[in-house]
């Protein structure tokens, strides 16, 4: 009876299962969304780059036409104004070399002549105008007589000591 009942429920519960399910819809109604707006289209950039070349066509075909009685153009007129200026940069181009080839003699003459060791002093004693710190003792004079005078006191207290601890020995 148990298996009877348990194959039942299961049969129940599948039938139930495909009688609630609803297939799914994937169309859209297209009412619930908002109305798209109306776009102004411009002419565009291209119409008016065209209207503009018409003009400019034009104009570049009048400046570069020949004139009357065989005339230069317009055109060539203005750019033959400006030639002097290439005889301007030819002339300074000119002097910037010749400057450039000098300055390079002139720098190998310095550098191939020996070079001047002496030092030009406004006053000689300039070298030995300084401070006392650092100067060795001797440096400057003569001190051979002092040195003379300190080793003979050095000597004399010798001897006197000697002779001190030659009486300490005989007492």
């Amino acid at each position: 009876m148990q298996a009877i009942r348990t194959r039942a429920v299961c049969i129940a519960r599948q039938s139930r299962l495909t009688g609630l399910r609803q297939s799914r819809s994937y169309a859209s109604g297209g009412d619930h969304s908002h109305h798209a707006h109306t776009v102004e289209e411009p002419i565009g950039g291209f119409f008016w780059a065209v209207v503009a070349i018409i003009p400019s066509a034009y104009a570049v075909y009048k400046i570069t036409a020949p004139g009357q009685n065989g005339e230069p153009p317009y055109l060539t007129k203005k750019i033959q104004e400006y030639a002097h200026w290439q005889e301007t940069w030819k002339e300074r181009n000119a002097l910037h070399t010749k400057a450039v080839e000098q300055a390079g003699f002139d720098r190998l003459l310095l550098f191939s002549t020996p070079a001047n060791r002496d030092v030009d002093l406004r006053f000689p004693e300039a070298l030995s105008n300084h401070a006392a710190r650092n100067v060795v003792a001797g440096s400057q004079t003569n001190l051979d007589h002092v040195i003379a005078h300190y080793k003979k006191l050095h000597l004399d207290e010798e001897e006197r000591k000697v002779q001190k601890l030659a009486a300490q020995k005989q007492a």
